[in-house]
């Protein structure tokens, strides 16, 4: 069924005439009276009662046109959604920032985004060639022309442990004491800038004990949870478990750094305020 057809019987309901429905909706009255016809026929009964002084809904008019409407209203909710999904700011979210991008979101007000998870080397080569607008990731060393970072947040290097483990009960650790115990690390491309710690252990002269990888922040904290070591990567604003926790670090190891990158020449004005006003906020 053409909807066309559904919303010219609409406008002679409104109109109460085919001649002033013709009039507004700026086609000839006999093409008009032609395709309520075709819509009458293809339904199977008659929608209006024709008379001199004009046209009038039957009761099978009625009871098609108030579902009518409510069909059309929602299709044309349909296409502005669609529209607006086409058009729609991309916010690409590294591993393990998930709590960070959440507080950004709770910021926003009127702008909508869709969140994809990328890598921060992606979100960089995405937000260059427009496919992406903005980023949350990790400090890279350098930004190509057009893209801007802003530092949303750094985190201090902690250990997680379980609380079982032998290590937990100590207040502070050293490098030394983590360096015979298996560390975990995750495998995604996302934290290679929080692989820094590791310069913390060369700069002692230690060599880590490197433990299971894993393929996400998630599993990282998994894997700590089953006993299977210790991890540096996961920072503080992550939801562990209770069995788990964090042990301050004695080394002054660089810490994990956030940025919100996004590209200049998009129009994401009110996700840039969200995040500088989250930066600000700590």
């Amino acid at each position: 069924m053409d909807l066309r057809y559904v919303r010219y019987a609409m406008a002679i309901a409104r109109a109460g005439s085919l001649r002033r429905a013709a009039a507004a909706l700026h086609i000839a009255q006999p093409t008009l009276s032609e395709q309520l016809k075709a819509l009458e026929k293809e339904i199977g009964v008659e929608l209006f009662s024709r008379s001199s002084s004009g046209v009038q809904l039957t009761e099978a008019g009625e009871a098609f046109l108030a579902q009518a409407t409510v069909a059309v209203n929602a299709f044309e909710r349909a296409v502005t959604a669609a529209r607006s999904a086409g058009h729609m700011a991309r916010l690409g979210v590294a591993d393990g920032l998930a709590d960070v991008a959440a507080r950004l979101l709770s910021q926003l007000h009127t702008a909508a985004l869709r969140v994809v998870p990328m890598g921060t080397a992606e979100q960089i080569v995405s937000i260059v060639d427009g496919t992406l607008q903005a980023g949350l990731g990790y400090a890279p060393g350098s930004l190509p022309r057009g893209v801007a970072r802003m530092l949303m947040h750094r985190f201090p290097v902690r250990a997680l442990l379980p609380r079982e483990h032998h290590l937990a009960a100590s207040e502070r650790l050293s490098l030394a004491d983590l360096a015979a115990e298996p560390l975990v690390m995750p495998e995604s491309e996302a934290v290679a800038g929080a692989r820094r710690f590791l310069e913390g252990f060369v700069r002692h002269r230690l060599h880590p004990r490197l433990g299971p990888a894993a393929a996400t922040h998630d599993l990282v904290v998994n894997l700590v949870a089953d006993g299977a070591g210790y991890a540096l990567c996961v920072h503080e604003g992550t939801t562990i478990p209770e069995t788990l926790t964090f042990i301050p670090i004695k080394e002054d190891v660089p810490p994990l750094e956030v940025v919100f990158l996004w590209n200049r020449q998009a129009e994401v004005t009110e996700v840039v305020s969200a995040a500088r006003h989250l930066a600000r906020s700590g």
